[in-house]
């Protein structure tokens, strides 16, 4: 949501929620009590900047169906804005597994952050 502010150099989006009107209309909502109007302002794929820097959108192979759908929707509409960036499915990870790719300095997704600082 910050990828349009002038400091940000680039981003990485890790296994995210994009869209939060499937939590308001699911059980998770009863914790959460999101209305509308909540869940339209603060979903990302809602509020697509103008412009911003390059965004990394990664999730794991392994990751719940609802986790890859929401990554490649918002990849999509992303990149159908114009946006810089790119999407990566990190093969053999669930939704914590995946993190480790970013921990490990060799790992796909600390190399990704690296190419991110260097542009």
């Amino acid at each position: 949501m910050l990828m349009d502010e002038p400091l940000v150099a680039g981003g990485l989006a890790i296994s995210g929620l994009f869209d939060l009107e499937p939590i308001r209309l699911c059980y998770l909502n009863d914790k959460l009590g999101l209305d509308a109007e909540e869940t339209r302002r603060n979903s990302p794929l809602l509020n697509l900047p103008a412009r911003a820097a390059k965004l990394i959108i990664a999730y794991g192979s392994d990751e719940l169906p609802e986790l890859k759908r929401q990554s490649n929707e918002f990849a999509a509409a992303w990149s159908g804005r114009g946006l810089p960036g790119e999407i990566i499915e990190v093969a053999g990870c669930h939704h914590y597994a995946v993190l480790e790719q970013l921990a490990r300095p060799d790992g796909l997704l600390a190399k990704m952050l690296a190419s991110v600082a260097a542009d």
